[in-house]
């Protein structure tokens, strides 16, 4: 992946050795409140409004739906790192102040929502670990210091995720990918980005989803490939409402876009059988 004004969008190629015939079941479930939204054969071209919520941030999926704990955390897990992933970039970018708000957001806004899930899985260090990263970057430590604690950071995120089944980690994406219409939707107004650490945070968010749906696609049977194929092409389409991380380039400012990348991966993943 890089951090230029476009991303670049691994393909994620068809590989025959793994099934994954539970998957619709989960992500049919996981989103209840979605479920009227998920119509057949809806051209490419379509693009679905689910707004979530705009109260707060990173709650998504709306009021009243309840989404399994695992597929809870997997979004919860993102929305964390998303804000280091758009933190790193603005570090890298010179633009420290920006970084230093987005590194310490998991801390302040999400990591009691999770503390229990890492505890019971023995990665109660992720804590210690997002608290160094985030005194790092406000000491403005080189960034050979701030990187190995990113990666840190990383790994231990990819470890909670390690036993949380394939069906339930697609069904936490999709969940995230509304977060990140959420944040979108806070981001622009009249046209134009108005609140520039809402976008930062909504591309976060969809960078690791690009991650993430390119790890899970390695070495699935020939329909689940397809499957994931399609997931992949929904969230390519959201390149279409972004510039760089700071918000510049020639970009629509829609965020029905990033709603319908949801609905149209959340669709992709229930024709598994």
């Amino acid at each position: 992946m890089t951090t230029d004004a476009k991303k670049s969008r691994r393909v994620v190629r068809a590989r025959r050795s793994v099934t994954l015939g539970t998957l619709a079941v989960a992500v049919a479930g996981a989103s209840v409140g979605h479920a009227a939204a998920i119509t057949p054969d809806v051209p490419d071209g379509v693009n679905w409004v689910i707004p979530a919520s705009s109260e707060g941030e990173g709650e998504g999926e709306g009021e009243g739906v309840t989404l399994d704990p695992e597929v809870t955390l997997i979004r919860d897990l993102g929305f964390m790192q998303g804000h280091i992933r758009a933190g790193l970039t603005l570090y890298e970018a010179g633009d420290l102040a920006a970084a230093k708000t987005h590194m310490g957001h998991p801390i302040e806004e999400k990591y009691a929502a999770v503390a229990a899930a890492l505890e019971a899985r023995g990665l109660g260090r992720l804590k210690d670990e997002l608290s160094e990263l985030a005194r790092a970057a406000e000491a403005e430590a080189p960034m050979a210091d701030i990187r190995p604690l990113y990666t840190r950071v990383v790994a231990t995120i990819d470890a909670a995720r390690e036993a949380v089944p394939a069906a339930m980690h697609v069904a936490g994406l999709v969940a995230l990918v509304r977060v990140a219409g959420d944040e979108y939707s806070m981001a622009v107004e009249a046209g134009e980005i108005s609140n520039l650490h809402e976008y930062q945070d909504s591309w976060g968010f969809l960078q690791v989803v690009d991650d993430q749906l390119a790890r899970l696609a390695e070495g699935r049977e020939e329909k689940a490939a397809k499957a994931f194929d399609k997931m992949q092409a929904a969230l390519d389409a959201t390149d279409a409402v972004y510039g760089d991380i700071q918000g510049a380039g020639s970009f629509e400012h829609d965020p029905s876009v990033i709603y319908g990348a949801a609905a149209r991966m959340e669709l992709a993943a229930a024709r598994l059988k």
